[in-house]
């Protein structure tokens, strides 16, 4: 099966993606041989990602010890926590039309 993938045939969102270290704006490219193309794509498919984040995550695992994903998820519990802790220490907050009430 051949890709005739081009850049210019992607969708707009997946351009200029902000990451836990920053924006996603730099391409990584490379040639496989066809048969370790195929092993590679029935990889993803069994694991349910596509071959980019696939490709990411190789890449962060080699730089720096974790891959893409789990950086996000650690990035957003970080959020979380941090959200939690502000909570705690000057109550909700919301904006008049969410219907949360201050208790400050």
């Amino acid at each position: 099966m051949v890709d005739h993938h081009h850049d210019d045939d992607l969708p707009a969102f997946s351009r200029g993606i902000a990451g836990p270290l920053g924006k996603l704006d730099h391409d990584l490219k490379t040639k496989v041989d066809e048969h370790t193309h195929t092993l590679f794509l029935q990889q993803c498919a069994m694991r349910g990602i596509d071959p980019s984040c696939a490709l990411r995550d190789c890449v962060y695992v080699m730089v720096h010890g974790k891959s893409y994903r789990q950086m996000v998820v650690e990035k957003v519990s970080h959020d979380e926590k941090r959200i939690q802790a502000l909570t705690k220490l000057i109550g909700h907050f919301g904006a008049p039309e969410s219907g949360v009430v201050s208790h400050g």
